[in-house]
């Protein structure tokens, strides 16, 4: 994920609502796929996508620039995610089977896939998510994360060693 022009975003935090709509065009994409990694729910993805820039917008200002802008917004997707998430207690769908991806075009390997990330612990899935699917750096995974690095490193060691594992094992079943 590439930041965005710095001169767009020092505008957007002076209140220029022009600029701030470009952060929206570029950024709206991948907000809404991550929203939807997370919720599993359409509906649900969109409200969070707005939500999350709606919060955005609001607290552009304190955003100092230490880190992307797009590290940044995904930790706002992810913060609005949970509250609805939290808030509509979806009892049909448990947490663990709503961050499946399903960006994968073979049925069978997104089925296969799916398992496999039934078998990794949520902490595990999301920084696999975000550095697998969304191509976020250890670094901007652990912004999003709000943990260090290393934490990062150590989940996505585990999570491919769970998938693995996971994988190993539906092959020898079948």
């Amino acid at each position: 994920m590439r930041d965005p022009d710095p001169r767009t975003v020092q505008r957007a935090r002076r209140g220029d609502l022009l600029a701030f709509e470009d952060l929206v065009r570029e950024f709206q994409a991948d907000a809404f796929r991550f929203a939807w990694h997370l919720t599993r729910d359409r509906q649900l993805a969109e409200d969070v996508t707005q939500e999350a820039f709606l919060r955005a917008f609001r607290f552009l200002g304190g955003f100092r620039g230490d880190r992307k802008f797009g590290s940044w917004l995904f930790s706002i997707v992810r913060n609005c995610a949970m509250d609805a998430l939290r808030a509509s207690r979806r009892s049909d769908t448990p947490w663990e089977d709503q961050m499946a991806p399903r960006s994968v075009a073979d049925p069978t390997a997104r089925a296969e896939l799916e398992a496999a990330l039934r078998s990794v612990s949520t902490d595990h899935r999301e920084a696999f998510l975000l550095v697998e699917v969304f191509g976020l750096s250890y670094q901007e995974t652990a912004d999003v994360l709000g943990v260090a690095v290393g934490t990062v490193k150590s989940r996505m060691f585990r999570a491919r060693q769970a998938l693995c594992l996971a994988i190993a094992d539906e092959e020898e079943a079948t």
